[in-house]
């Protein structure tokens, strides 16, 4: 079964860029459809040594997305991508395993 079966949200990928001489910004890189949950068990933040970390997201092993990046989802949500896991080996299901943290004003 492919990992695209599970996605349930597409995400606008930003990332930051020389707009002009040394001024930069994020600019679009890309959408992509990802899955994503809410990171809830004590353990998963332990494991990826993020605190702050509040969600995850799979997507497509091929997907171009970074961290440092800031997505925002079809629900108007932005989160700043703190870590990028590829599983790109053995019989399971290719894909990338993002950590992300939801960014506040």
């Amino acid at each position: 079964m492919a990992i695209s079966h599970f996605f349930n949200k597409s995400i606008i990928i930003r990332r930051l860029s020389t707009v002009s001489g040394h001024k930069k910004n994020f600019t679009s890189t890309g959408t992509i459809d990802v899955h994503i949950q809410k990171i809830v068990q004590e353990d998963d933040m332990a494991i990826y040594g993020v605190y702050g970390a509040t969600h995850k997201a799979w997507c497509d092993v091929s997907s171009d997305v970074q961290a440092g990046d800031k997505v925002t989802d079809s629900d108007g949500r932005i989160f700043d991508i703190v870590a990028i896991e590829k599983h790109d080996y053995g019989q399971a299901v290719q894909h990338l395993e993002v950590i992300m943290k939801i960014w506040t004003d």
